[in-house]
C-alpha cells in the first residue's frame, strides 16, 4: 500500500487547542466533524509523520490560518473560508432558506452565480497555500468548489476525493452537477458512506466505477475509555442535576441536533402518547444538541418547548443545556433507550452507532444509514419515518420487557463493533493514494 506522507481536508470544522496559546478553540459539534476525527485518528495510527493541512467552513471573513493540535496528537495547520457570505445568504439576521436553495441548488450552473465562484476563489486559494497534492473534501459543497475551481482555472493538478454523506432532494442539481462533472472526464474518486447514498449518487449519473462505499468507523477502543470515564466520574449526574431532571427516571435520549428533520416533534408526539396510556410512569425523554441549531430556522427550539409546554410534558420532557464532549458522552451513560426518527434518511448516523457500542437499545427511522448496521426485532428496532405512533410502540416494547431490552442491547452492541476505524481508514487511504490526478488549468 502507497503511504499517504500529507494530506488536506476540507472539513465542516475540527477540534483541537491553538497551537500559540494552547486554548481550547470552540468547534460545532455533527456526524461530520466526528467522521473528520475519526480519519485524523487513524491517520496518527496507521502514517506517523503524516503532514496535515485542513481548509474549515464558517468564517466569517476569511483568510485565517493558524496552528491546531488535536485530540489525536496531530499537528494541523487551519485555514478558515467564509461560507456565510451573508450579503448574498442572510436575511434578517439569519440564513434564508429560499436563497440558501436558490444559490446551491436552483442556479448551479449560472456563471454568475456569486456564491460558488466566492467558494471556488476560497478553496483554491488554500489548497494552493498548502502545497498538499492530495486533497480530501468532507461533503458535496467544497467538493463542488473544487470542481467550480478546477473549471474557473484556479486549481494547480490535485489528486482530488470527495465523500459524499449528503442525500435527499435537497442535493439534487449538486449531485446531477457531480455526475456531468466526471462523465466530462473530470477525474474524481467519491466515497459513499452507506449503500444508500452510493445508490442515490448512481441514480443521480455518477458513474459505478467512480464511487467507492466506505462504511463511517470509529475508534471503539478510544470511545469505550471516554465513556467508562465518563462513568467513573459521574459526569451524567452532573448534567442531570444541572438541568433539573428528576433522579431514578428511566431516560429515553434523542442525541442530535436540534434541526427539524432529526424528528423531535415526532418523539414529544410519541411520549404524549405513551403519557395518555399511562406508560411513561417512571420516564422521561432528554433532548440533548443544544446551540447546535440551523441558521435557517433559529426558532426551532422555541418550537420544541412550546409543544412540551401545549401537550402538558413540562417535567417529563427535558431539553438539556448545551454540554461538553464530556457531557455529551456522559448522556449514552444515563440513557435507557436511544431514540433518533430522523424524518430525512441519516447517511450513516454516528448518534445510533454510540448509543449501540455504549449498550443502549436502539430506535431508529428505516432508512439510509441505520439499514446497514440495525436489523429490526435483533439489533434495534426500525420504524417509519414520522410516525409518533410506532415510536411509541417500539418504546413502549422496550420499556415493558427488560429480556427484550437487554438482548437489544447486546446484539446492537455486536453489530456496532463491526465498524471499525481501521476498516474506515484502510478504504479511505485506498481511494485517496489511487486518486488520478485533476489538472489545473480549466478544461
Amino acid at each position: 500500500m502507497h503511504c499517504l506522507s500529507a494530506l488536506h481536508i476540507c472539513a465542516y470544522d475540527v477540534r483541537g487547542r491553538l497551537t500559540a496559546t494552547g486554548q481550547l478553540r470552540p468547534s460545532r459539534e455533527s456526524g461530520l466533524v466526528t467522521r473528520t476525527h475519526q480519519l485524523l485518528a487513524g491517520l496518527a495510527q496507521h502514517t506517523p509523520g503524516v503532514r496535515v493541512a485542513l481548509t474549515k467552513t464558517g468564517a466569517t471573513t476569511p483568510g485565517g490560518v493558524y496552528g491546531l493540535q488535536t485530540p489525536e496528537g496531530l499537528a494541523v495547520t487551519v485555514r478558515e473560508i467564509a461560507t456565510a457570505l451573508p450579503k448574498l445568504l442572510y436575511q434578517g439576521g439569519h440564513k434564508n432558506e429560499h436563497l440558501v436553495k436558490r444559490f446551491y441548488e436552483d442556479t448551479i450552473d449560472d456563471p454568475g452565480n456569486q456564491v460558488w465562484s466566492l467558494l471556488a476563489t476560497q478553496y483554491a486559494c488554500a489548497i494552493g497555500a498548502a502545497g498538499i497534492p492530495h486533497v480530501l473534501a468532507q461533503s458535496i459543497n467544497p467538493l463542488v468548489s473544487l470542481l467550480k475551481a478546477h473549471d474557473l482555472g484556479l486549481l494547480g493538478k490535485v489528486h482530488l476525493t470527495g465523500v459524499i454523506n449528503d442525500s435527499g432532494p435537497d442535493f439534487t442539481r449538486r449531485f446531477d452537477y457531480l455526475a456531468r462533472q466526471i462523465t466530462g472526464g473530470a477525474q474524481v474518486t467519491v466515497i459513499a458512506v452507506s449503500e444508500s447514498v452510493r445508490q442515490e449518487l448512481c441514480a443521480a449519473g455518477v458513474p459505478e466505477h467512480a464511487v467507492r462505499k466506505v462504511l463511517n468507523g470509529m475508534d471503539i477502543d478510544a470511545f469505550t475509555t471516554r465513556l467508562r470515564h465518563a462513568e467513573a466520574a459521574a459526569v451524567w449526574e452532573r448534567v442531570r442535576s444541572r438541568n433539573k431532571v428528576p433522579q431514578g427516571l428511566r431516560v429515553m435520549l434523542v442525541c442530535a441536533r436540534r434541526v427539524a428533520w432529526k424528528g423531535h416533534q415526532d418523539v414529544i408526539h410519541a411520549a404524549r402518547i405513551l403519557a395518555e396510556r399511562g406508560r411513561l410512569e417512571g420516564t422521561c425523554v432528554v433532548f440533548n444538541g443544544a446551540g447546535m441549531l440551523d441558521s435557517r430556522a433559529p426558532g426551532y427550539q422555541q418550537e420544541l418547548q412550546s409543544l412540551i409546554a401545549d401537550l402538558d410534558l413540562d417535567g417529563k420532557v427535558f431539553l438539556l443545556d448545551e454540554l461538553t464532549p464530556e457531557e455529551v458522552m456522559s448522556c449514552y451513560v444515563g440513557a435507557h433507550v436511544a431514540v433518533h426518527p430522523s424524518r430525512k434518511p441519516e447517511p450513516f448516523g454516528y448518534a445510533n452507532l454510540e448509543a449501540m457500542l455504549a449498550g443502549v437499545p436502539v430506535i431508529a427511522t428505516a432508512h439510509g444509514g441505520p439499514l446497514e448496521y440495525i436489523e429490526h426485532g435483533v439489533s434495534g428496532l426500525l420504524v417509519p419515518p414520522h410516525d409518533p405512533d410506532q415510536i411509541a410502540v417500539a418504546l413502549e416494547a422496550l420499556l415493558g420487557d427488560d429480556a427484550l431490552h437487554a438482548r437489544m442491547g447486546r446484539a446492537g452492541r455486536v453489530s456496532a463493533e463491526r465498524f471499525s476505524l481501521d476498516a474506515m481508514f484502510d478504504g479511505y487511504h485506498d481511494a485517496i493514494t489511487t486518486s488520478e490526478a485533476l489538472h489545473g488549468g480549466g478544461r
